[in-house]
């Protein structure tokens, strides 16, 4: 009887301990199957990191001051004298790369890895989404649009949480790839997005898109990612494109020491490319894009295709995408023997990846119609940006006025109401490159006095437009009065004697700048009114502020020489139904 009893408890307790034991087997697997993830059903819709314990991490140089102090906290399963590897409690890994990283270059190569071997493995670093519902902002225009009522606040994420699963449905990796290589400014290199994710389209690939890259404009390191600013998630749900960014294939440091600009090269993998458009071919190619491919260490490699009978001229949209992009034989890969056959290596599709260096310079019957109504109309700003233009219209204008039209507004539009206004974007100094040789500088560029009369051709129409509304409540036109909407200027203007034009006709200027003080730490007097984004953001945000908020004048008036100016009318017409010149 007590021999039995004791067998009993003795299986009961060897029970217990396998089903514990079987259980951390569970948890080590589930722990380890999340913290990457396959292409096939790529999880771009996990939330920020929640860290599960505190770590110190030891990065210096470079220092990081300003880096998120979230992702410094977390479980650190590597740590040595190259690079720390985080862990989060949501499977998500980061790396940061520390002094030694920059001394041996074999190690860094070993520690990044390689761009064509993690689209062969079919997975890639994870990127916090942007929130795509529409934000909830108070009707009375205060700065601070978050929800103070926790039920509402609690309903407002589980929308969230059912719009990010509409959309992991539609972001859907095909397995196969197609990128470009990013040139000039900003909006140029928007311009290049565009006709890239065109491509991408038709090919029926998924694409990569570069970063932001510094340029002539803004000269640093690195560059942001383009979810820094505009909604990807919602881009793919509207255009049917799924994307990924350059950062989600491959972490590479963006903080480095001043000397490690000089051998970079050094660190970089081979990066085979198809030249067009002259952009990639000869001598150029070993400067080519210099301001992209150190980001993310890359030895730019140009693949001259025998189909190309253009020896890399091309700038026919559909000679790229048929001859030049076309899928081939699995036989006869396109690229040389190096670093990125690992991708054949491991039995993965030679030409899952293709890229071609310049869409900027491709062009055709439809392209750009194309190109904007396919792909541009869906690419709009993330609701962080746009609330970042509601703070700076707050401190400019001012909210409106609590009224039924204004609640109305609150309700239907993701943004704060404001006043109506006039904005001009006027822009200025490397405009003159544009200038037909032998024309002056003023024949050629818009003077002041002339967008002031378009300015007074929109308030004449305006004061008609009212009167003839007012006139049915009052035929003697009796308590009439017109009010001349406030004007916005965005420019890149220097000279004193221009700004003074502008000051005198009574215009706002957009000035990110800080107040300046004098030696008694007096504010010195301004025209304008300081900003303080450059000092508080970087370099990278006063222009995308200011591309925002060209689209939220009701009225603009651009350059037609400008590339932004055309982007802007594109949106504010199509986005908000503003009207729009460009002179």
């Amino acid at each position: 009887m007590h021999k039995r009893g004791r067998v009993s408890i003795t299986r009961a307790i060897l029970l217990v301990s396998a089903s514990l034991v079987i259980l951390t087997f569970l948890h080590i697997s589930y722990t380890t199957s999340h913290s990457t993830f396959s292409a096939n059903e790529p999880d771009l819709q996990q939330k920020e990191p929640t860290p599960t314990k505190s770590a110190k991490i030891d990065n210096s140089p470079p220092k990081e001051s300003d880096r998120d102090e979230s992702k410094q906290l977390g479980t650190i399963i590597l740590d040595n004298e190259f690079v720390s590897t985080i862990r989060y409690d949501n499977g998500t890994q980061s790396k940061i790369f520390k002094a030694g990283f920059f001394k041996d270059a074999v190690v860094a190569r070993k520690e990044m890895g390689s761009f064509m071997h993690t689209l062969a493995t079919q997975s890639w670093w994870t990127r916090a989404p942007t929130v795509t519902s529409e934000r909830v902002n108070k009707s009375d225009g205060s700065k601070n649009s978050e929800l103070s009522d926790e039920n509402t606040e609690l309903e407002q994420e589980e929308e969230e949480d059912d719009d990010r699963d509409q959309q992991s449905n539609a972001i859907k990796s095909s397995g196969r790839y197609f990128t470009y290589l990013p040139m000039g400014g900003g909006n140029n290199q928007f311009t290049s997005l565009q006709k890239a994710a065109l491509l991408a389209k038709d090919l029926n690939r998924t694409l990569i898109i570069p970063p932001i890259s510094p340029n002539s404009h803004i000269k640093s390191w690195a560059g942001p990612r383009y979810s820094m600013f505009y909604d990807l998630d919602s881009f793919t749900v509207k255009s049917g494109i799924p994307v990924i960014e350059w950062h989600d294939l491959k972490q590479t440091p963006e903080i480095v020491p001043d000397n490690f600009a000089h051998h970079w090269l050094d660190y970089s993998e081979e990066f085979p490319c198809i030249p067009n458009g002259g952009i990639g071919t000869g001598t150029r190619e070993h400067t080519l894009y210099d301001h992209f491919r150190p980001q993310f260490l890359l030895n730019y490699t140009a693949i001259i295709l025998e189909e190309d009978k253009t020896h890399g001229k091309v700038t026919d949209y559909n000679y790229a995408r048929d001859v030049l992009l076309r899928d081939r034989s699995p036989t006869t890969p396109p690229f040389p023997s190096g670093p990125e056959t690992t991708a054949v290596e491991l039995g993965a599709d030679p030409h899952m990846w293709k890229c071609l260096s310049s869409p900027y310079a491709l062009v055709g019957p439809d392209v750009g119609d194309r190109a904007w109504s396919e792909v541009g109309t869906h690419l709009r700003f993330n609701d962080k940006t746009e609330a970042m233009v509601d703070d700076i219209l707050d401190v400019l204008l001012g909210p409106v006025e609590k009224t039924v039209e204004s609640a109305a507004i609150a309700t239907t539009t993701p943004f704060r109401p404001h006043p109506e206004f006039i904005v001009i974007h006027l822009r200025r100094g490397d405009i003159v490159s544009k200038c037909p040789v032998g024309v002056s500088e003023k024949s050629c560029i818009v003077q002041i006095e002339e967008i002031a009369e378009k300015v007074d051709e929109i308030e004449k129409k305006r004061r008609i437009a009212a009167l003839a509304a007012h006139k049915t409540h009052h035929p003697d036109e009796s308590g009439f009065q017109h009010t001349r909407l406030p004007v916005l200027v965005a420019t890149n203007e220097k000279d004193p004697e221009e700004l003074e034009k502008l000051h005198g006709l009574g215009w706002i200027l957009l000035d990110h700048g800080d107040e300046e003080t004098d030696e008694q730490g007096q504010v010195k007097p301004s025209n304008t009114k300081k900003l303080g984004t450059m000092s508080r953001l970087g370099p990278w945000f006063p222009p995308m502020l200011d591309a925002v908020l060209l689209t939220r004048g009701n009225y603009l008036i651009g350059m037609r020489k400008s590339r932004m100016s055309i982007l802007a009318a594109q949106r504010g017409k199509v986005w908000h139904g503003h009207t729009t010149t460009l002179m």
